[in-house]
């Protein structure tokens, strides 16, 4: 057979088909390489990344945490912010109380009383406070709803007595009543816990489910007159520092509720002015904040004498202070050393360094709490803790800054650090409502649980060594 008859049909004498082009052949590209005996040059190293320090991985960290989304993650301790909670609040106690022992040694002296005595009087009220705190802590979140009323109820009642034959004043301030057998109280501390649980109850129950719009508008008009009339008590009482928290408070708890911006600047414009009006018509309050402002112009045996010996006693403190106990300004020099400048005590006891633990033991104390709110899945104690925080936390920022000349006096208390049977047993309450949403994070139930079964386990293997070294 030929060629041309071995060729399939319709193809020319190439083997191409009719009518198709041909494609020029394809040669392939020349392989770079070196020249014949040289070896190819390593391409230049890419810098090594550099890799940010301790304090960048915690910004980073911290940074991603807040632009995240919120909630637990899986590398989060379910008991972290219990545990970091209680122990600030211990160590705080702690150092309060020491500097509270320490100026009532000379306050008793003065009155010729046994310091040891009084102090014991004084302990029975960081028990009550410490035995309130644990209980609360075991409420649940159902409990804490039908407390929020009776608690704001009966603390506004008690505040109504400052206006009875059985209300005490002390430099102005009226908001103090005699109670027998145990001396004075200030219920007005205890509003604040009753405002806490009762903002988070109209933000949960009325608001986000929807409960408001049913209500009739005599109950809508009493639930939010009843917050305004245990305000203006407390300022009828003429406890402007104590209004100033108040509304500090609401204000935290209304941010966490998700009140509207207008409301903030409605209501703040509202406040500076009540604040301007009140310390205008008040001779008192009016020196105070002229003596901020000038210092040395001011009569130092006067309004400007505690807060001129306040900067002494931090000033005398130094880097480690005298030495617990060993105040010189608690003398006589500073009259209100256990109560509002306890602080500026303790600075000077414990120096720079014991100035600042208790900043830090503050912020980790706040830190808790805002963890608390982020993990939690519940509006309500979102709410309660958002109060509680800026109420601790605003109140220490306010102390502090008052007895380092950063703000006019104001009379407010340090928390857990000044005296005050009040006081101290509000706040251990409102922290013990703080540990209770802490013991309902998730994973925190389970890991409670398992921490009794592994307490008695290490026991048991303990006695078993000892049984057999024996």
């Amino acid at each position: 057979m030929s060629a041309q008859q071995r060729r399939p049909a319709g193809t020319g004498p190439s083997g191409r088909a009719r009518g198709q082009r041909s494609r020029p052949p394809v040669i392939p590209a020349p392989v770079e390489g070196p020249p014949p005996g040289r070896e190819a040059a390593a391409p230049p190293a890419a810098p090594p990344a550099r890799r940010p320090g301790p304090i960048g991985r915690v910004l980073r960290r911290a940074a991603r945490r807040i632009g995240g989304p919120d909630g637990p993650r899986d590398a989060d301790h379910s008991l972290l912010s219990y545990y970091a909670l209680l122990l600030a609040t211990v160590l705080l106690l702690t150092l309060g109380l020491m500097t509270v022992f320490s100026v009532q040694q000379v306050v008793s002296a003065a009155r010729e009383r046994d310091a040891v005595v009084d102090f014991s009087k004084y302990l029975i009220f960081a028990g009550v406070g410490l035995i309130g705190m644990w209980g609360m802590s075991l409420l649940s979140e159902r409990a804490l709803r039908y407390l929020a009323i009776p608690v704001l109820v009966g603390a506004t009642a008690l505040q109504s007595l400052v206006f009875t034959p059985l209300g005490t004043c002390t430099g102005g301030n009226c908001n103090w009543v005699e109670v027998p057998g145990i001396g004075t109280a200030q219920p007005s501390e205890f509003i604040k816990v009753g405002l806490s649980l009762y903002t988070g109850l109209i933000a949960a129950r009325w608001f986000a489910e929807g409960r408001w719009q049913r209500l009739h508008w005599l109950v809508k008009t009493a639930a939010a007159l009843l917050p305004a009339a245990a305000i203006a008590l407390v300022m009828g009482g003429g406890d402007l520092g104590t209004v100033i928290i108040l509304g500090v408070l609401l204000a935290g708890a209304g941010w966490m509720a998700g009140l509207a911006k207008r409301w903030f600047v409605t209501i703040g414009a509202a406040g500076a002015a009540l604040f301007v009006f009140a310390s205008v018509i008040s001779l008192n309050r009016r020196t105070r904040i002229l003596v901020w402002l000038h210092p040395d112009r001011d009569d130092p045996l006067d309004i400007g004498y505690q807060p001129k010996h306040a900067r002494w006693a931090m000033a005398t403190g130094g880097w480690r202070g005298v030495g617990p106990g060993s105040s010189r300004q608690k003398w006589g020099y500073l009259t209100q050393a256990e109560s509002d400048y306890a602080y500026a005590v303790l600075g000077e006891e414990l120096g720079l360094v014991g100035a600042l633990l208790v900043i830090v033991l503050f912020a980790v104390l706040g830190w808790a709490l805002a963890r608390i709110i982020r993990r939690s899945n519940s509006l309500y104690a979102s709410v309660v803790v958002g109060g509680i925080m800026v109420w601790i936390i605003g109140q220490a920022i306010i102390n502090m800054a008052v007895v380092t000349n950063l703000l006019p006096v104001l009379g407010v208390p340090l928390p857990l650090i000044s005296q005050g049977g009040s006081a101290l047993i509000s706040v251990l309450l409102a922290i013990g409502i703080a540990l209770s949403f802490a013991r309902r994070e998730p994973g925190a139930q389970q890991a409670l649980r398992s921490r009794p079964g592994a307490v008695r386990r290490t026991l048991a293997v303990i006695s078993t060594r000892r049984r057999n070294r024996a």
